[in-house]
């Protein structure tokens, strides 16, 4: 972007970039609460096929022979929710991005808690149909947690274009994973989780949008290098 006398391009501070987008924030936070519709974690977990594990409950010890899904879908699952788990570290990074007030922290209080329904559900999912070694999954959970997460591109607007991307990257891993494991119930799980992390990407994606009309190359330059470094987190 350049004025008529310059070709220098319009480059703003990550406090004046938030400001300018924030009445685009409020807009698409409004926008996408009259669009998500709640769910319940419990309603998409077989109850019925829970039993007591080994512990002080005196229940029966997992065995191997208990493993479902191919070992693909099976350690996609897992990924998948270890994923979900860091998002402590996610929300902090994002909370250090934006600060605190206004619509950001709106937005932002709003995502956290509809991410941490995924990993309620998967995790119970997993635990009572007893598709996975339960003591393994939560070593792997603490290991994972206590590791955190760190971005490959710190900053406001680097952190802005990775995260569209990761939500439309977990869009697919969930949804292909519901389908590789055979299983409807959780095909039917991962679907309707699917669905929350496709609207985060519209939200991401629209202010992204605004962005791109305040200041194009530096907006450019954001997007370039969360898709040259991308990887999952």
């Amino acid at each position: 972007q350049s004025g008529p006398m310059t070709d220098t391009p319009v480059v703003l501070s990550d406090g004046d970039l938030m400001r300018e987008l924030e009445p685009v924030v409020e807009t698409e936070l409004a926008r996408h609460l009259s669009t998500v519709r709640d769910w319940y974690p419990h309603e998409y977990v077989p109850w019925s096929e829970g039993e007591d594990f080994e512990g002080p409950l005196d229940g029966r010890e997992w065995t191997p022979e208990e493993m479902r899904f191919s070992d693909a879908a099976r350690t996609s699952l897992i990924i998948n929710l270890l994923t979900e788990d860091n998002l402590p570290s996610y929300h902090t990074e994002i909370a250090t991005n934006v600060g605190s007030g206004g619509a950001w922290t709106e937005w932002l209080g709003r995502w956290t808690a509809e991410e941490a329904r995924h990993g309620t559900a998967i995790r119970d999912y997993l635990l009572v149909t007893r598709s996975v070694d339960p003591r393994a999954l939560e070593d792997a959970r603490m290991r994972h947690m206590q590791a955190g997460f760190s971005a490959i591109n710190p900053g406001f607007l680097a952190g802005l274009t990775y995260v569209s991307f990761q939500e439309l990257a977990t869009r697919v891993s969930h949804r292909n994973t519901g389908v590789a494991t055979g299983d409807p119930v959780a095909e039917q799980l991962l679907a309707r989780v699917a669905l929350d992390e496709n609207l985060h990407m519209l939200f991401y994606r629209n202010v992204i949008a605004s962005a791109f009309e305040l200041t194009p190359d530096q907006t450019m330059t954001a997007v370039l290098g969360s898709v040259r470094d991308f990887a999952m987190p």
